[in-house]
């Protein structure tokens, strides 16, 4: 004849509190560690670990909104990426130009300077004499940067520049107009 195992709780009748020390002791959350994922980077480790394992945890807060601020200028980006595939359907843009100008929303004046050769022989610039016309606007860019060197005479026309770059570009004989 087999016996069944002595229940644990038959032991514990009459207990006042079955084994689990003071009567305070098991009163509510607190006895947890917490609700929920509270402690999960102290002392519920352990459950962080397996649950991270398993990619069931995520820990913080996900996503967020755009200020509308950033939104706009996110549009001014899409805006010139546009513009610039346009012109690389149409054929006025080579490949390297293209990916060049697509990588940012703004340009600065030594790029500029760089490329602007490239640019008057597919016709996004101009050429008289020694100086360069180009309007930056039809292009798509709406602001004109002062990083880099500028060794050629050019007339940028754009909505904004900075001051150093018409600095530069004044200082190698040119001029910014700025609308």
């Amino acid at each position: 004849m087999i016996l069944m195992p002595k229940k644990k709780v038959k032991k514990f009748r009459g207990s006042r509190t079955f084994g689990w020390g003071s009567h305070k002791n098991r009163r509510g959350r607190g006895n947890r560690g917490g609700a929920g994922n509270a402690g999960v980077h102290k002392h519920k480790y352990i459950k962080f670990v397996k649950l991270a394992k398993k990619g069931e945890y995520l820990f913080g807060k996900h996503g967020f909104t755009r200020p509308k601020i950033l939104r706009k200028d996110y549009l001014n980006v899409q805006a010139v990426k546009e513009t610039l595939r346009w012109l690389k359907e149409e054929g006025k843009l080579d490949d390297y130009t293209y990916r060049y100008l697509y990588s940012r929303p703004e340009l600065n004046a030594g790029d500029l300077d760089e490329i602007i050769d490239r640019l008057a022989s597919l016709g996004l610039a101009e050429k008289e004499g020694d100086v360069y016309r180009i309007d930056l606007a039809e292009l798509g860019y709406s602001k004109l940067l002062g990083s880099g060197k500028v060794t050629r005479k050019m007339e940028v026309k754009v909505f904004e520049a900075t001051p150093k770059a018409v600095e530069k570009i004044e200082a190698a004989g040119g001029k910014v107009v700025a609308e």
